[in-house]
């Protein structure tokens, strides 16, 4: 099933006009997109835009002298820049809406960043007709406009390395993984040195279950970059899947010698010493893990599951009660928390849990 392609559209309030424009026809196309259409209030707008950005990978801005000289606009693309500096998985993709210059990505505008990103443009920095542009962002996105034939997926010649990235992370976010391998394969073939080819052609394989693959193609890429704690951390995920313990215990050792603050890391350390029936030593990674993300659900539930395994059953059910707090339609902690709740005679309590979770599907 096709998945909702998430998207956040930063852009100026004097471009207000293209703007809509983009998101009316993406919205039309099946995708999920957010901008600030609501005119938030300032102490409010951070937070929204932070999480926002947060969870969507593919990210739209859009050009004109007014957006160089929006201090929202160039907070959100600072942002959208920092967390795209740490995941080969995202996208930043500007379409210019008006006339720019080359001297407006200068240093000395803070913009200098900006300038290696392919954008949607008319040569001379000029914007294509408004009609024209919405097309290549929605092609260029793997989106096909309301009422029109899917276009093909499959690589085409006149594709650069660039293109067949972005369409692939596009195809993936919405579910295609099977089709977005073949365009990260394809981007692998025309640049054997892209690191970012490589890490999503492993990324790809990852979502399809080809773990042996996909460690081949994650070596590929360390190969090319060693200093990426994500890749690290991928690595690890394949080795768990692979029963390959130890190696992804070092794996995500090396990970978070990078990056220590990667709460991701943290949880899958935590597995793979659970895994390795290193409960204590578990726990303490688990917690780790919280102290990076308080919000974490995964790493409240493990939690749980491995102060089971050390018989601290009411600290199990408070981790359970936790992940349930942020995430009510958790139905593996639901069942968990029940069989823990029977096994201490609290059947009633233990049969709410289990109509919970049968409720969810369970």
């Amino acid at each position: 099933m096709a998945i909702a392609l998430p998207i956040f559209v930063s852009h100026s309030h004097e471009d207000t006009a293209f703007c809509q424009a983009l998101v009316t026809a993406l919205r039309g196309a099946g995708a999920d997109v957010w901008y600030d259409e609501h005119n938030l209030g300032a102490g409010h707008l951070m937070d929204v835009i932070q999480q926002e950005l947060g969870r969507r990978k593919i990210f739209i801005v859009i050009l004109s002298k007014n957006a160089f000289s929006s201090k929202w606009v160039r907070r959100e693309t600072g942002w959208a820049y920092s967390l795209y500096d740490r995941d080969p998985t995202r996208v930043i993709l500007p379409v210019t809406a008006s006339a720019i210059e080359r001297d407006d990505f200068s240093g000395a505008t803070g913009w200098l960043y900006l300038e290696e990103f392919k954008r949607i443009e008319a040569p001379g920095f000029q914007p294509y007709p408004l009609a024209e542009a919405v097309g290549r962002v929605l092609h260029a996105l793997a989106l096909t406009p309301a009422g029109e034939a899917p276009a093909p997926t499959a690589p085409q010649p006149s594709e650069t390395v660039d293109d067949l990235i972005t369409r692939g992370i596009a195809l993936r976010q919405q579910g295609k993984h099977a089709e977005a391998l073949a365009l990260f394969e394809r981007a692998t073939q025309l640049d054997p040195s892209s690191y970012s080819a490589w890490f999503n052609a492993a990324f790809s394989l990852d979502d399809l279950g080809r773990y042996v693959e996909a460690l081949a193609d994650y070596d590929r890429a360390i190969s090319l970059n060693r200093a990426d704690a994500t890749i690290w951390n991928n690595k690890g995920v394949s080795l768990l899947n692979l029963n390959r313990y130890s190696e992804a215990l070092a794996a995500y050792d090396q990970s978070l010698t990078l990056d220590p603050t990667d709460a991701k890391a943290w949880l899958g350390k935590g597995n793979a010493l659970k895994k390795l029936r290193l409960y204590s030593e578990s726990l303490a990674a688990y917690e780790r893990s919280l102290d990076c993300d308080p919000t974490y659900v995964l790493a409240w539930h493990n939690k749980g599951t491995v102060l089971f395994s050390l018989k601290r059953y009411e600290e199990e059910l408070a981790a359970y009660r936790q992940a349930l707090a942020l995430d009510s339609n958790y139905v593996l902690a639901w069942k968990n928390m029940a069989s823990t709740l029977r096994r201490m005679g609290h059947s009633k309590e233990a049969e709410e849990a289990e109509a919970r979770a049968k409720a969810l599907g369970g």
